[in-house]
């Protein structure tokens, strides 16, 4: 039994493994985005310090919102983590630096009631660094021969599909698989009236009058957003699902203008390898297959 487990695990760990050189391409666009397109942090120091609230955490240790000057700081880290983990030298280590700035960053930004959805992209960089995103156009790799592993991407699946699946029962439990309600439509024409920003498809949407179309859009969502954690063990259906996700993305952003781009970083860790080997369960039925229709041996 436990042979037969570890089998089971080395399989799903292959079938997550990545390419050396697509995953480096990875780890060059991440640094470059973090690089060129930060994010402003500064903002924090410039609301009313009463509304500084941070939720139950390490953050509750702090006195009170960050200086500006420990803002500039904060972000000059970021640069520096980010030029570190672009020319790949100690790997590991830039990931994990990177990723410890990201959540400290969004911390303080959740300190002040600023929720968003974008703990994976904080998270990618740890994983992706595990797994050896530097095995590939890195100081690293120029030292000494690298490879990728499919075993922290294979936990970090299991994350991304849980974050999915705590966004889908919430959905399922305020009613969007009730035939009777048209939750999509809802908040479509909720963002179209009262903002901050209608999707750029939102009145085009709005002017669809079919609940068959707008309850398909309930229930796909939330079968999109909660099957993930299922498939995890299944690598092919995992990215099926991902490529489901993007399109939920793509979707979300066109009829309500919500943007969730910079998860697409953590999604493309699953990708990183060729198409032919986005799907081990096929090669896996076709060599089952071939097993049940050999002979057997007589003896």
């Amino acid at each position: 039994m436990r042979d037969r487990v570890a089998t089971a695990i080395e399989w799903i760990c292959r079938g997550y493994q990545p390419s050396p050189r697509a995953f480096a391409a990875l780890r060059i666009v991440f640094a470059l985005k973090v690089l060129v397109f930060p994010g402003d942090l500064l903002w924090i120091a410039e609301v009313p310090a009463q509304f500084y609230s941070p939720p139950p955490g390490p953050f509750l240790l702090l006195s009170g919102q960050p200086s500006p000057g420990a803002l500039i700081a904060l972000t000059v880290v970021r640069a520096l983590a980010a030029i570190w983990l672009l020319l790949g030298w100690k790997t590991l280590w830039a990931s994990a630096t990177m990723t410890v700035v990201l959540l400290l960053a969004a911390g303080l930004s959740y300190s002040f009631g600023k929720v968003d959805h974008f703990i994976l992209f904080d998270l990618a960089p740890l994983a992706c660094g595990l797994a050896g995103w530097g095995a590939a156009w890195s100081l690293d790799a120029r030292r000494r021969a690298q490879t990728t592993s499919g075993y922290p991407l294979f936990l970090f699946a299991a994350v991304v599909g849980f974050a999915m699946f705590t966004a889908a029962v919430p959905k399922a439990a305020a009613g969007w698989l009730d035939p009777a309600r048209e939750a999509t439509r809802y908040f479509v024409a909720r963002d179209e009236v009262a903002g901050p920003i209608p999707g750029p498809l939102g009145a085009f949407a709005l002017s669809i009058d079919s609940s068959l179309f707008w309850k398909a859009l309930d229930w796909v969502t939330v079968f999109a957003e909660g099957w993930l954690v299922f498939v995890v063990f299944l690598p092919g259906l995992f990215r099926l699902g991902l490529l489901l996700i993007i399109t939920f993305h793509v979707g979300v952003f066109l009829m309500m203008g919500i943007d969730f781009f910079d998860n697409l970083y953590a999604y493309a860790a699953f990708l990183c390898l060729p198409f032919s080997r986005w799907f081990p369960e096929l090669n896996l039925l076709r060599t089952l297959t071939r097993r049940s229709r050999e002979p057997e041996a007589v003896t």
